[in-house]
């Protein structure tokens, strides 16, 4: 009884534990639904692999896929996996204490424990009326998204438009990079509609309000209803708001003068400048594509990598290391070089855990990502290193943007791809945290100093 009491607490002390175990959960729940014969097209019959390899997908809102979604999903599999993506897009955790406090239960601690991990708060207090504002906030974001999407999708495929806003809405503000443009052209995304400013603008808009964070957009809403002004913002909406502005904008320039004579080329200036707008903003983490990426420079393809890694903000839908932290660890640099003992930005003192946590993601990460690339470079010699860095890149930023047919890979490399796509959800940081050990309180002991040397 012991031991079943201690395994327990092992599952249940541990809310990043929890997060990682229930996104296991939802994808393997996923798969088996998706492995139904109701959820294929009479003219596919996807193998479980399949069916694992969309699921996690689609749940760790990573955009990537086997086989293309609409000839392989049937009407109800695409729904099946609109909604894997809506629950990963928030996390289950969300929707679990969403349901409690819709019956009337107060949150328990230990919820309250689970919703700081989940949504990177540090709220105690704010927390119910912050969950009841994510869903509220996300579903009016996805009518409203739909709403605009439908006026040129309905224009030209009538009622199957409908569907096809939904799943776009969706999908844009989950930064999940799945659509099922399929019946276009297999693979084409959103090429047939970047000189439509209606679906540029819109999935751009979702895109990023998704990206920032639900704290961010939250924060955003309490300072309209209290009428004051934008310096009251929280130190990290200011940050948010400001570096996800600047990336957007280096971005941009970046991508629209190293593609200008080559998959910009055939645009007039004002295209030129809505699609490069429009990569730079989904390849941090939402994946559509009004370009062709296996037909861009090498230079920018190595661009969007950093892009990707970099993702969008924390407690948003997007993935990669989050904007936050390449800051932290860019003026830690700057300040370890003005010798300055810590950490500053905007005159504001950051945190040592903060900047401790920063470089432990980026060190992990690095380590993943370096162990991938030995593992894609072995088992795929026929495909260039550049085409195979971009892939594991955007399985671990959770893009979906690809350079070469994901069905071309080796057997060994499409796994590591979920595992990747697993991994650049949760968190790097939270999934090396899932295998930690609660460390019981001890008191304080004073330890004598070892000197090293280092650089």
């Amino acid at each position: 009884m012991l031991q079943m009491s201690k395994r327990k607490n092992i599952l249940t002390d541990n809310p990043v534990r929890t997060i990682c175990l229930s996104f296991i959960s939802v994808i393997v729940l996923g798969a088996l639904i998706l492995f139904l014969p109701i959820s294929s097209t009479s003219e596919s019959t996807p193998s479980f692999f399949e069916c694992l390899f969309i699921a996690t997908s689609a749940t760790c809102v990573a955009g990537l896929s086997l086989n293309d979604t609409f000839h392989t999903w049937s009407v109800f599999g695409q729904s099946i996996i609109m909604c894997l993506i809506q629950i990963g897009g928030l996390g289950l955790v969300t929707f679990s204490s969403i349901f409690s406090l819709s019956l009337n239960k107060k949150l328990s601690l230990k919820n309250m424990r689970l919703a700081n991990s989940q949504i990177t708060t540090n709220d105690f207090a704010n927390i119910s009326s912050l969950f009841v504002n994510v869903i509220r906030i996300t579903l009016f974001c996805e009518c409203i998204g739909a709403a605009f999407l439908c006026i040129p999708f309905c224009k030209q495929y009538g009622l199957h438009g409908i569907f096809m806003a939904i799943f776009t809405s969706v999908s844009s503000y989950c930064n999940s990079g799945l659509d099922i443009n399929g019946f276009i052209s297999p693979g084409c995304s959103f090429i047939p509609f970047r000189n439509d400013l209606i679906v540029v603008i819109t999935i751009s808009i979702l895109t990023v309000l998704g990206g920032i964070g639900f704290v961010v957009i939250n924060d955003l809403i309490q300072l309209k209803k209290s009428h004051k002004k934008i310096k009251f913002l929280s130190f990290h909406s200011k940050l948010a708001l400001f570096f996800t502005a600047i990336f957007i904008v280096i971005g941009t320039i970046t991508i629209l003068i190293m593609e200008w004579s080559n998959t910009l080329a055939d645009m007039n200036f004002f295209e030129k400048i809505t699609t490069s707008a429009f990569s730079s903003i989904t390849a941090r983490s939402a994946g559509f594509s009004v370009i062709d990426y296996s037909q861009t420079t090498t230079f920018t393809k190595l661009f969007t990598c950093f892009l990707m890694f970099i993702g969008a903000c924390p407690g948003g839908t997007g993935g990669g290391i989050k904007i936050t932290t390449m800051i932290v660890l860019f003026m830690t640099t700057i300040c370890v070089i003005k010798n300055s003992e810590d950490t500053t930005i905007f005159k504001r003192k950051i945190n040592k855990n903060t900047v401790y946590k920063a470089i432990s993601l980026l060190f992990i990460s690095s380590s993943l990502i370096t162990a991938a690339t030995i593992i894609f470079y072995v088992s795929n010699p026929d495909i260039k290193l550049v085409d195979l860095f971009f892939s594991i890149i955007t399985a671990f930023g959770t893009v979906g943007i690809s350079t070469i047919n994901v069905q071309d890979l080796s057997d060994i490399s499409k796994y590591t791809l979920i595992l990747l796509m697993y991994i650049g959800r949760v968190g790097p940081l939270s999934f090396a945290l899932m295998f930690g050990i609660n460390s019981k309180s001890k008191k304080h002991v004073s330890l004598p100093e070892g000197n090293i040397y280092v650089g």
